[in-house]
């Protein structure tokens, strides 16, 4: 991972953290979808991200938003686990001609086709992970596929839309 990118990826990471905690935290739609901005951290990862760097970035990201939710290591538990989960979905994703060395997660370079289902494993993972753990119980098992699905569906508008306003950069 190159400088720029290193420094970039690390503002982003920054700035996704503070958004998140500061603003997102108590907003949801209709009770059932929840944006989570901060995995974008993990998502946008450069694809050469050294595996055990990325799981200790995955781990306090999460921790760090289990602080400020009071979850007591819910995210930190689905963020590491999701970042465990990152390069089985780049091996089931992989394009024909394989990945270029110097790609980087976007919609801009990968395109829609690639960039979304990657994304949508992603935020399903991590949501069914989240909200399973937390209802701890079959009986809200309605509610939580309601909330991992729709939840997941709102960050990937949410991140497309990033994409869009950020395919200049």
């Amino acid at each position: 991972m190159n400088a720029s990118l290193s420094v970039k990826w690390f503002l982003g990471a920054m700035a996704a953290m503070a958004l998140q905690v500061l603003f997102l935290r108590d907003i949801a739609l209709a009770n059932v979808a929840f944006c989570f901005i901060y995995l974008w951290v993990i998502i946008k990862a450069p694809m050469r991200t050294a595996t055990p760097l990325l799981l200790v970035v995955a781990f306090f990201s999460g921790w760090i938003i289990d602080v400020f939710y009071n979850t007591h290591g819910l995210h930190a538990f689905g963020t590491v686990l999701v970042s465990l989960l990152r390069p089985t979905f780049f091996r089931i994703l992989t394009p024909a001609n394989g990945y270029d060395e110097r790609s980087e997660i976007s919609l801009a370079e990968m395109k829609w086709l690639w960039f979304f289902p990657y994304v949508g494993l992603m935020l399903v993972s991590h949501h069914l992970i989240l909200f399973m753990f937390e209802a701890s119980d079959f009986a809200l098992l309605g509610l939580s596929l309601l909330r991992a699905f729709s939840s997941a569906l709102l960050g990937m508008l949410v991140f497309g839309l990033l994409e869009f306003f950020n395919r200049g950069q």
